[in-house]
């Protein structure tokens, strides 16, 4: 090829329509330029060929390839119309010397570039929109301030719970359904050194059987037949420098349990399909509504994880335990339902907290901040009535007054029947002189009867 061909094939190359080129000397002067360049960056070249390349907007960028030899690759640009391209700076070297840099903007199929760079646009707030919520989500909310209580088991087992906030050990936390295990939980990870790192809580009642593993543990893409290729994080890898959250941990399968039970030990995970050991550090709270140790001994969950699990315990009371909690949680659900709800509502008939306290109260706490949801907005929006009350509360009441009317009825017809059933034993022995076996004849009983009756009713001559 003699050199008018390789200048020919050079021309070529230089204003080609899909790529713009610009190459600068060691000194940084513009030695070479296409003629696509001006359209990109809205400059001639007679403007730039022959001088300095610090006229140009983005000098600087080439100005550093050109300095360190680094070169920057598959970067983004805007041209000067306002469309997107990509551009690629490279350092020229001879002999290990660079001589100087080459700059690239690539503009072919600039249409789906443009549109490539749209959906960047949107998939990257989308991402920053989930990891605000997964933030939002992850994050505890209550701090032990929001426990609510005076009785005895409410103060014993916040003070306790916030002891147990100081360690790294597990946290096990049973009680009823409603009896505010999550809120303990959530304070206890708020007042501990992980408070900054994350809170992640799975319940596991609430998980098929079949999803359960990849939940906890996570998958690598294409661990699953027909499945994504993408890999999914799982909760344990979330919760690392933080807390994770066991709900319901009396439903994890028991083929689950001696894979928890390792993760707990040796603190790492491997997920499903990987090969890869991931270490971890997080801090376990787990609760339950059912006895632990009963399913131990039935052999429906390992003993080893049992004692893995309940290094520390919170037993939470039911609410039909501490009735002296109802006013002060009323009173701190009514502050609530009143800014959630935009109301105003300030009083409370004293007959309303009468008939909360005579409530069995089976759904505890949470059913309590149900029954005053229904009535606040139920009420005149000034004062919440005994009528305001739900009627399955209302109707309990009714028949408890009823029950106790019955009662005294009873008792009544009793009292009445022992008055004349005492005088008329009397009325016989006087007419007999107190004789004891006449009046026992007459009677048609035993002496001993009469004399069981005599010391019932005090009777003497």
């Amino acid at each position: 090829m003699n050199d008018h061909e390789k200048a020919k094939f050079l021309d070529a190359v230089v204003n080609n329509p899909y790529m713009g080129i610009c190459i600068i000397d060691k000194s940084g002067i513009t030695v070479l330029r296409g003629n696509i360049n001006e359209k990109l960056a809205g400059i001639n070249n007679s403007q730039i060929l022959g001088k300095h390349y610090s006229n140009m907007p983005h000098y600087k960028e080439l100005m550093d390839v050109l300095g360190d030899g680094v070169p920057k690759l598959g970067l983004p640009f805007k041209t000067v119309d306002g469309c997107h391209a990509i551009v690629h700076r490279i350092p020229l070297r001879t002999n290990d010397e660079i001589i100087g840099a080459l700059s690239i903007i690539s503009i072919k199929d600039i249409k789906e570039l443009q549109d490539l760079f749209d959906k960047y646009d949107l998939l990257k707030s989308k991402v920053k929109y989930y990891d605000r919520e997964l933030k939002r989500l992850r994050s505890a909310k209550c701090t032990f301030e929001n426990i609510i209580g005076k009785s005895n088991k409410i103060v014993a087992n916040r003070y306790l719970a916030q002891k147990y906030a100081q360690g790294h050990s597990s946290v096990l936390i049973t009680g009823e359904t409603g009896t505010g295990k999550d809120l303990f939980a959530q304070a206890i990870h708020l007042a501990s050194p992980r408070r900054n790192g994350p809170f992640i809580r799975i319940n596991c009642g609430t998980i098929p059987y079949e999803l359960m593993e990849s939940e906890l543990f996570g998958y690598e893409g294409g661990a699953f037949t027909g499945a994504t290729k993408s890999t999914k994080i799982g909760k344990f890898e979330l919760a690392d420098h933080g807390t994770i959250f066991l709900d319901e941990i009396s439903s994890l399968p028991l083929s689950l349990q001696p894979k928890l039970l390792a993760v707990i030990q040796n603190r790492e995970i491997e997920r499903i399909g990987g090969n890869r050991v991931i270490k971890l550090d997080f801090r376990i709270i787990s609760s339950t509504n059912i006895n632990l140790q009963q399913m131990v001994a039935n052999g429906t969950f390992r003993n080893d994880l049992y004692y893995r699990l309940s290094v520390l315990n919170l037993t939470l009371p039911p609410l039909r335990e501490t009735y002296e909690d109802i006013q002060p949680l009323v009173q701190n659900f009514l502050a609530i339902l009143n800014d959630e709800y935009g109301f105003n509502v300030q009083e409370i008939d004293p007959r309303v907290f009468d008939i909360l306290s005579k409530w069995t109260w089976p759904g505890n706490i949470r059913e309590l901040r149900n029954v005053m949801e229904s009535a606040i907005q139920l009420c005149d929006k000034k004062c919440i009535l005994a009528s305001n009350l739900p009627d399955y509360i209302l109707v309990h009441q009714k028949l408890k007054i009823e029950q106790s009317s019955d009662e005294r009825n009873i008792n009544i017809i009793k009292a009445t029947k022992d008055e004349v059933e005492r005088k008329l034993i009397e009325s016989i022995l006087r007419s007999v002189n107190w004789n004891k076996s006449k009046s026992a004849k007459r009677m048609g009983i035993s002496r001993p009867h009469l004399y069981a009756l005599l010391k019932k009713y005090n009777l003497q001559e």
